[in-house]
């Protein structure tokens, strides 16, 4: 699997430095996740411990009007040079989300929005999440679900047809492989769909935007 994660890592790295990506991919940010992340900051104190986690240039963490913040992506080199300019300030580092550099129980909220189908063990990054998290944190968490059809077939072009997978996605959930995987974490409050495709000929067979709210038990 790290090797299959490499070669996602290399695809992820080129999507980001074509003209445009960036600000379309923040539109998407603020008119999918801001009104959760806006619900969210008036829970916290003004000096609340924020990780992003996998945050890519967008930095969605950037959203939150106020806290002490950390980013971390195992990009961060190449998005350091390539938007010098455009990324947040804060905390910068390069890192994997299957071992963050931080202490137990550090973070008031961290949010991962759009990464955990990117990494290495999804598993394993939730995990780490939880540990560097405080007792009652919250996690936020964003991912696109598969119709449990595509899911399947998803699966089986990764696993036995490589050349026609989509290379920046080694993981394909469905809403009810994401509960199933949070709730050995986190307690789930709250399930948000913040996007699905409604204009088209069949919406419900495509992948749908979700937002968790969770909390460190």
């Amino acid at each position: 699997m790290e090797l299959r994660w490499q070669g996602a890592q290399k695809k992820e790295a080129g999507f980001w430095i074509r003209p445009g990506v960036l600000d379309s991919e923040l539109e998407r940010i603020k008119a999918r996740y801001v009104p959760v992340i806006n619900e969210l900051s008036r829970t916290l104190k003004k000096d609340a411990k924020i990780l992003d986690v996998g945050c890519g240039p967008t930095c969605a963490g950037r959203f939150f009007p106020s806290g002490n913040k950390t980013y971390i992506d195992p990009l961060m080199d190449i998005y350091l040079e390539a938007f010098p300019e455009r990324l947040p300030p804060g905390e910068r580092l390069k890192g994997l989300a299957e071992a963050i550099p931080k202490e137990d129980n550090t973070f008031d909220l961290i949010l991962c929005i759009n990464a955990l189908d990117h990494m290495i063990d999804p598993e394993k990054a939730l995990l780490e999440m939880r540990r560097v998290l405080k007792p009652r944190g919250i996690l936020l968490l964003g991912i696109f679900l598969h119709p449990r059809p595509i899911a399947m077939v998803r699966r089986i072009v990764e696993r036995y047809l490589p050349f026609l997978r989509e290379e920046a996605h080694p993981y394909s959930f469905t809403l009810r492989d994401m509960r199933s995987l949070l709730e050995g974490f986190f307690s789930v409050e709250r399930e948000i769909r913040v996007f699905r495709k409604e204009n088209s000929l069949f919406p419900r067979l495509h992948r749908e935007d979700w937002a968790f709210i969770c909390r460190k038990a």
